[in-house]
């Protein structure tokens, strides 16, 4: 359960900054624009994806450039990245959606290695799977906001039920939808889910009149109960 966990993240500089810049610029050119970014400041945290099973981690981005930088790239994974260390072997995961580094996964902490090197003789894009259900395709079919991500919806599972994510909300708090198009907020820190909306179309239109702040709901979570 999540709440066994305690709220972690990082800077990406130091051994973070060195790691994923050798990384990315080990890489064939077509990923070229993940260590671009990195030398910008556009990737400036990550911090560990409650969210989701196992050993991921989300990115927080530097918001006066993450916008700029998106693009209409379907998302997708690089997998069979083998981090080395000694006689270790740590498969590493990195996801990208919209053009942005947004999270990896591996079983390590990455501050952890204190000599490492990679082994990308198996690297393999793979499109990540994203929602692709009529149905849930027909709940978001027409509605358009520049402040929600209502195409290439991106799956997850949580205690057995599928939520559909519209919003990322950065420290692992995101917005999503389930099936039935009703919208909730999934909050790491406390962990609850909570119905926000019943419609994701009403949602939206909330959304997009300024009646729903996002900074407000954030707020609004880390009051003291």
């Amino acid at each position: 359960m999540f709440t066994l966990f305690k709220k972690t993240s990082w800077k990406i500089k130091g051994k973070a900054f060195v790691f994923f810049d050798t990384l990315f610029q080990q890489l064939p050119t077509e990923f070229r624009f993940l260590s671009d970014g990195l030398h910008k400041g556009l990737y400036r945290r990550f911090g560990v994806n409650f969210s989701l099973k196992g050993h991921h981690y989300h990115i927080g981005f530097d918001p006066s450039q993450s916008d700029k930088s998106m693009t209409r790239e379907k998302p997708f994974e690089l997998k069979n990245i083998i981090v080395i260390e000694g006689e270790n072997k740590y498969p590493l995961t990195i996801t990208v959606h919209r053009g942005l580094w947004i999270g990896f996964g591996i079983e390590k902490n990455i501050l952890k290695f204190k000599t490492f090197r990679f082994d990308l003789s198996m690297l393999e894009k793979d499109m990540k799977k994203f929602a692709n259900d009529s149905k849930i395709e027909k709940l978001v079919k027409g509605l358009s906001s520049d402040k929600l991500t209502l195409d290439d919806l991106s799956e997850f599972e949580i205690d057995g039920k599928f939520y559909y994510q519209i919003k990322d909300l950065e420290d692992g708090n995101y917005i999503a939808i389930d099936k039935n198009g009703q919208v909730f907020g999934l909050i790491h820190d406390p962990y609850k889910i909570e119905l926000i909306n019943k419609s994701v179309r009403q949602f939206t239109n909330d959304v997009n009149c300024g009646k729903f702040d996002f900074n407000k709901y954030l707020d609004g979570i880390k009051q003291p109960m």
